[in-house]
């Protein structure tokens, strides 16, 4: 190997690196798992309370409370934090069972502030176990039973397992959107536990002991709040852990939802990473837990289609180099390969966990590919610094 093909695979060895970490999860996550060994152990169903922030959520949040009511223990507690709401989402709120706290505040708006708000209403007479769940999501039957009982069992936060349900009318943005969600939020998060690594906290289904709940840094305006709150769990010794039984369904939103969402999302990503990724290695060392430093290591992977562009884009360049001047096989190959079993680990996961609806309309690609990668690009180089409603309709 020559000095010149040293280069080549010295420059693209993040990238390497990045599509590594991607790969292990990846396929570790791609077989899912579908049994309930493991049985949790007994705990009282009075000491859990559902805590829902809510903020203009009237047309759907009666619908919601419904079914999550339905499963769940008649005598566990749904609390709604209806935030700065301007409609009757606190009225319908009530009429569907939950106990209502309203609050005010124009210039603190966000999730972070209205958990806030939940956890002062309970502090008086704390539960064992706080659930987080987004109004406009719905938990599987049983899966919230299953994140209380984890979690007051193992004194850590637990995180289900959240995706997008999409339906024949959702268009290719949103399918495709739904697609990377899964990705990321089951597959990758069932290959990370399976080597032993922290999960992250994805946004609803987060099941707390009230031990942890209580010193969560919550008012903070932060854009991906969720993302920060388990890596400073992480960092404190208190990492969550993942249960990919316990399912929790979003819906997805319109095209121009789904791009304020995945936009404040990765804008909170980018973020959350440069704050925490060389804390999560120096505390790896310190402390001789190397699932911080895989952590850390996930937070500078790029998302999916990124990822993959930057794989493409690389080994094309590669291999003109390789055709013209003979150098960088080496790199070539590899990231070659690389690339390759990104994509069929992709397509093989969503087809192994069911999800193959996701995988219709491959002629849209191109227009998602560019779509997401102007967002992408947008949120590195002009981050949302504060809290935006995603727009449901």
């Amino acid at each position: 190997m020559t000095v010149i093909d040293l280069l080549c695979l010295l420059v693209v060895a993040p990238l390497i690196l990045a599509t590594g970490v991607f790969l292990v999860e990846a396929w570790g996550g791609a077989i899912p798992r579908r049994d309930a060994r493991g049985t949790l152990p007994p705990f009282d169903a009075a000491s859990t309370v559902i805590l829902v922030p809510a903020h203009d959520e009237e047309l759907g949040i009666g619908k919601v409370l419904a079914a999550m009511r339905a499963g769940i223990p008649a005598d566990m507690r749904i609390l709604v934090v209806a935030d700065n709401c301007s409609d009757q989402t606190a009225a319908v709120a009530r009429a569907a069972g939950a106990d209502v706290v309203e609050r005010h505040d124009v210039d603190r708006r966000g999730k972070g502030f209205a958990l806030d708000r939940g956890r002062q209403e309970l502090a008086g007479d704390p539960p064992a176990c706080v659930i987080v769940v987004d109004a406009d999501t719905v938990p599987a039957a049983g899966a919230l039973v299953r994140l209380a009982g984890a979690a007051i069992a193992s004194g850590r936060p637990v995180q289900s397992a959240y995706t997008i349900a999409v339906t024949d009318a959702d268009g290719s943005v949103a399918r495709f959107s739904a697609a990377a969600f899964y990705i990321k939020n089951a597959v990758r998060q069932l290959g990370a536990a399976r080597i032993g690594a922290p999960a992250l906290l994805t946004g609803s289904g987060m099941a707390f002991p009230w031990a942890i709940f209580a010193d969560l840094p919550l008012a903070t305006g932060h854009v991906a709040e969720d993302l920060m709150l388990g890596v400073q769990s992480s960092l404190a010794g208190r990492p969550p852990s993942f249960d990919p039984l316990a399912i929790v369904l979003g819906s997805a939103s319109s095209d121009r939802g789904t791009a304020v969402q995945r936009r404040r999302w990765e804008s909170g990503f980018f973020q959350v990473a440069g704050d925490s990724a060389g804390a999560l290695f120096r505390r790896a060392v310190t402390t001789r837990r190397p699932g911080l430093a895989w952590l850390g290591l996930h937070l500078l992977t790029p998302p999916l289609v990124p990822l993959l562009t930057l794989d493409i884009a690389a080994t094309l360049l590669l291999v003109l180099a390789f055709v013209i001047a003979g150098v960088g096989g080496a790199a070539m190959g590899i990231l070659m390969v690389m690339t390759v079993m990104a994509v069929t680990a992709v397509v093989v996961a969503l087809m192994a966990h069911g999800q193959t609806a996701l995988l219709r309309g491959w002629r849209d690609v191109p227009r998602y590919v560019v779509w997401k990668l102007g967002l992408s690009l947008a949120a590195l180089v002009r981050r949302e610094r504060t809290w935006i409603r995603t727009d449901r309709d």
